[in-house]
């Protein structure tokens, strides 16, 4: 009879304690890290990206199409904000490291939590040249 509480003690812990194995099956977000919000191949407006605020990146793939893009926040119900990025409106990408876009072609909007309304900001991309271009975007 002991062996018996002696086993049943021990299936009982053995699924109260968390495995090393099953842990690590699970991705961990945290602070400071890059969360994948998705890609999309577009023609004049991406799809939204929805945002918790802090930071936001976008990543241009090097074959998009070269010219002036804005990001921006949606809004239902009033005019779509356009969000300044270090004071400038809008981002001019030619190729990956030109002005605007490090070598990657990835440019980072910091600290634009003021643009969450309610539980998070609806980013989208848009562009002003015409052509394909594919963004990823990433929180």
């Amino acid at each position: 009879m002991k062996k018996i509480k002696i086993l049943v003690m021990s299936l009982i812990v053995a699924l109260f304690v968390p495995s090393s194995v099953f842990a690590n099956t699970v991705p961990q977000y945290g602070s400071g890290d890059w969360d994948s919000l998705g890609s999309d191949e577009f023609t004049n407006q991406s799809k939204i990206f929805l945002s918790g605020g802090g930071d936001f990146k976008i990543c241009l793939s090097s074959n998009s199409q070269s010219g002036f893009y804005q990001l921006y926040e949606e809004d239902p119900y009033n005019r779509d904000d356009a969000v300044y990025s270090n004071g400038i409106r809008g981002l001019y990408f030619k190729t990956a490291g030109s002005n605007d876009f490090d070598s990657n072609g990835c440019h980072v909007f910091k600290n634009i939590s003021h643009y969450v309304d309610g539980d998070q900001a609806e980013f989208y991309l848009a562009k002003y040249s015409g052509g394909n271009s594919i963004v990823t975007a990433w929180d």
